[in-house]
């Protein structure tokens, strides 16, 4: 799996379009996380490329979000590569509350929907004011169908001086989902695209 994942991270960067891992369940991330990591230092190194080309994603979700978010923040700025992250809530509430009560773990995921919202607020707020405090070349994903999280987005670009055509921040919703504002962002100049899942599950 490391072989092919290297593969396409080379193609990616040989073609100069970005490549974003997803998250799994808990039980998987770690792993993923370590793999995106190693890419990560070598396709978004600084002396190679002037923009990220390899994105992890954090689930909002979880708990351990900020302090895993700053640490891989902070790890890029010491190892020079760029960091390159989609934010998104997550997909697998039940499947990690049940698996947590099973394995006699505390539940990683937040009690209130609210508290979920604000963990992804307050992440895509100190990523733009660390770039724009910094100086740094570093770009974020906004996964979301939330309107509110979008505005807040756009505020906080208007707020860090952050362009709608700058590369900084994308904007992505899941095809058949969400066209209201997809379409939207596209009109008014924002990078805004369309996920689209395809294959065997």
């Amino acid at each position: 799996m490391r072989q092919r994942l290297f593969a396409l991270a080379e193609e990616a960067s040989v073609l100069g379009v970005r490549l974003l891992i997803d998250a799994e369940h808990l039980k998987f991330q770690p792993a993923i996380d370590n793999l995106t990591l190693d890419l990560q230092q070598k396709y978004n190194a600084t002396e190679r490329t002037e923009t990220p080309i390899i994105f992890n994603t954090y689930q909002c979700y979880l708990k351990d979000v900020p302090e895993r978010l700053m640490l891989d923040v902070e790890r890029s700025r010491r190892n020079s590569y760029h960091f390159a992250t989609k934010l998104v809530r997550g997909a697998y509430m039940n499947y990690e509350r049940g698996r947590a009560a099973e394995m006699g773990y505390p539940d990683p995921i937040h009690e209130k929907i609210e508290d979920t919202h604000a963990c992804y607020n307050e992440a895509l707020e100190y990523l733009l004011r660390y770039r724009a405090e910094n100086n740094v070349n570093l770009e974020v994903m906004c996964a979301t169908h939330n309107q509110r999280s979008v505005e807040q987005a756009i505020n906080l670009m208007n707020r860090f001086g952050i362009r709608a055509t700058d590369s900084t921040v994308h904007f992505a919703q899941l095809y058949g989902m969400s066209d209201n504002l997809t379409y939207t962002l596209g009109r008014n100049g924002f990078r805004a695209y369309k996920y689209v899942p395809y294959g065997f599950v």
